[in-house]
């Protein structure tokens, strides 16, 4: 597998991983010392000790890292540590290589002698435990090892067969320190279940509290249904994250793989919770519902310009003690005139905060954004998850159906020039005032005149030069 197919076939299993960067786990591999591959089964360990991830990661001077290509903790985070050979079994039997390879249900005693380099012909996880016999394995620990084999064999095509324990390859191990048996019955279970592929969809935000410092709490996300494909059927769990320091929030959401799975995204409701005071509880925002489609994984999702969030009242009064502005005592509202919107905007610097419904503003507003891509002006439909039109602080137009990424574009490519990467459709009239005229990518020039006597060739001839000079045709007659 590829670490790009490992990730994948990890995540279509109902997995989560954790992805090392440090050093990068899709090259943090053994190959430059021996083959990788071609693999045929599956190895699982125990650590024997605990806080073992950087070792698993590094190893030391007589056995250095990687050690494994995914290292499990007891609350059940699987991460990734090698997308290539890994040190992680070292000799094998040849017996115990033959029963794995034809995937027998019966698993021999390893024989003393060890001609096969396990290293480059299997898999290898790492299970934190003690591997005493008496440390436990946590349910959410346990059942993840079991969906990481059953991603790698699911993913080749091999039976339950092909997972084996460090100790039936070698003589030199005893590991894990649970019976194989009932692990392989687990992931046969598990392969019985059927799955799909899914792409998972970044989606991201930041919480703010009404003083602008980073809010404190978590956010839900709870999907719609099932997501099927054919006769396969496959639900999204509800996941929680929590504001980090910063109050930013980072998660991956499911949503389906190809045009042929139904519906080809999720819809999720997402409930945030945060705290108004530093003492105060957690009180739930109105919930909001965004979709999450396949082809959102590139870009990711930013719920800011993605979802339409209800202002909380207490953002809204804090905003405006601080302004010092006054609504009018006898209707309550408060008049949006450029000023007060100004001082609104400098208050609360997260400007999707800052809702009205309805008005008039007169005079200019102008609103200024950090980067040239960020959104000036959009526009939903009804409850449509999609904006059916933005307009970008570059000057971009962006249209789109409102059921999907916007898909259309109008800019300015160059001094005194639109363009769009998309078709232009007239469908009454089109009336050209220019001076200069091209098509078909050809230079613009001017309207040219076709000259010479129409009893002989030589106006032809004008006339191909002339359609030709505008693009319309390619001049290649002969005389």
């Amino acid at each position: 597998m590829t670490p790009t197919q490992m990730l994948a076939a990890l995540q279509a299993e109902g997995l989560a991983p954790v992805e090392n960067l440090s050093p990068n786990w899709r090259t943090h591999d053994r190959n430059h010392i021996a083959a990788w591959g071609p693999v045929a089964g599956v190895a699982i360990h125990h650590t024997a000790g605990t806080d073992s991830l950087a070792f698993c990661i590094n190893g030391d001077a007589g056995l250095p890292g990687p050690l494994c290509h995914a290292h499990l903790a007891k609350n059940g985070t699987l991460t990734l540590i090698s997308g290539g050979r890994a040190n992680h079994f070292g000799g094998m039997a040849q017996n115990a290589y033959d029963a794995m390879v034809a995937q027998a249900p019966v698993h021999p005693a390893p024989a003393a002698a060890e001609p096969v380099d396990g290293n480059t012909v299997t898999y290898g996880i790492e299970i934190e435990n003690l591997g005493d016999g008496v440390d436990p394995y946590p349910a959410a620990q346990y059942e993840a090892a079991v969906k990481w084999a059953a991603a790698i064999c699911r993913h080749h095509g091999w039976t339950a067969d092909a997972v084996i324990g460090h100790g039936e390859g070698t003589t030199r191990k005893v590991d894990p320190s649970f019976p194989m048996a009932g692990f392989r019955a687990a992931v046969a279970a598990r392969l019985e279940t059927h799955t799909m592929p899914l792409t998972y969809v970044e989606v991201r935000d930041t919480a703010l509290k009404a003083d602008q410092t980073p809010a404190t709490g978590y956010y839900t996300f709870v999907p719609s249904g099932r997501i099927t494909n054919g006769t396969t059927s496959q639900t999204a769990d509800p996941i929680r994250v929590d504001i980090d320091a910063d109050g930013q929030v980072v998660v991956r959401l499911a949503a389906g793989d190809d045009p042929d799975t139904e519906p080809e995204g999720l819809t999720y409701t997402v409930i945030r919770r945060t705290r108004h005071h530093d003492k105060g509880p957690l009180v739930a925002d109105p919930p909001y519902s965004i979709e999450v489609n396949a082809a959102d994984a590139v870009p990711g999702i930013d719920l800011a310009d993605r979802a339409r969030v209800d202002v909380m009242p207490e953002f809204i009064q804090y905003a405006l003690t601080v302004a010092g502005i006054e609504p009018n005592p006898a209707t309550g509202d408060v008049p949006l005139t450029p000023e007060i919107i100004g001082a609104l905007t400098q208050t609360l610097a997260d400007q999707r905060y800052l809702q009205r419904t309805g008005g008039t503003i007169t005079g200019t507003v102008t609103t200024q954004r950090a980067t040239a891509t960020d959104t000036l002006l959009a526009g939903i439909v009804g409850v449509e998850a999609f904006d059916r039109v933005r307009i970008l602080a570059n000057g971009t137009i962006e249209a789109g159906p409102g059921t999907g990424a916007r898909d259309v574009n109008w800019r300015r490519s160059a001094a005194n020039e639109w363009t769009t990467d998309d078709s232009v459709v007239i469908a009454l009239a089109l009336r050209h005032l220019g001076t200069t005229l091209g098509f078909y990518g050809a230079t613009a020039a001017a309207k040219p005149t076709v000259t010479g006597s129409t009893g002989g060739n030589a106006a032809l001839t004008s006339l191909l030069t002339a359609l030709a000079t505008l693009g319309l045709i390619t001049n290649s007659t002969t005389a």
